[in-house]
């Protein structure tokens, strides 16, 4: 309780706002750092074709994915829509 109050007592008398402790300032240290992007910039195409390109590999091909689904799971979001849309 003591210290908090010195502590206080300390921030109030300094200029700007600028806290102290015990008369010593603190001191503020600013690191930056460089931060280089994952993939470069794509230039000379529209935005989505720049998203695409940056977010699929090279050779991604749509055709070739494979999705298997549970037949239960499938039931299942079936008969949740069904609910909902009876609720509607």
């Amino acid at each position: 309780m003591i210290l908090e109050i010195i502590l206080l007592s300390e921030l109030l008398q300094t200029p700007s706002g600028k806290f102290t402790i015990f008369g010593k300032p603190v001191k503020e240290t600013v690191i930056v750092l460089p931060v280089e992007p994952k993939k470069p910039a794509v230039v000379g195409k529209s935005f989505a074709e720049a998203l695409q390109d940056l977010t699929y590999p090279e050779g991604w091909d749509a055709e070739k994915i494979v999705v298997n689904l549970d037949p239960s799971v499938v039931a299942a979001y079936q008969e949740s829509e069904r609910v909902k849309k009876a609720l509607r």
